[in-house]
């Protein structure tokens, strides 16, 4: 679901992330963002921001709402100490901020 979608927004978060932010994550980083884009749709489907074809419902979701749903997904898959949580945090906070950007470019 939402293929269109994932795979350029993959490719730009790639392309656009500070990587020097996330040097102690720098072997999974690319897997991680694909896993963030894969997550961030279904996130916003289950919360009903948008409709199963991937149309704005609307629905205000809170930002930090949203980066709890998501860190809380992702963390489902990745086992982290509080400090590599908490650097999953900022790579998710980096992710939405590339996805809110490549909005106006992609």
């Amino acid at each position: 679901m939402f293929d269109d979608w994932k795979e350029p927004m993959n490719r730009y978060v790639q392309k656009h992330i500070d990587r020097r932010c996330f040097l102690p994550i720098a072997d999974e980083l690319d897997a991680d963002i694909a896993e963030l884009c894969d997550a961030y749709p279904s996130i916003l489907l289950e919360n009903g921001v948008i409709d199963a074809s991937g149309n704005d419902t609307d629905l205000d979701f809170d930002e930090d709402d949203l980066l709890d749903a998501m860190l809380d997904r992702f963390l489902q898959n990745h086992d982290a100490d509080e400090a590599r949580a908490a650097l999953y945090a900022v790579l998710i906070d980096a992710f939405l901020t590339l996805v809110d950007e490549a909005s106006e470019d992609l």
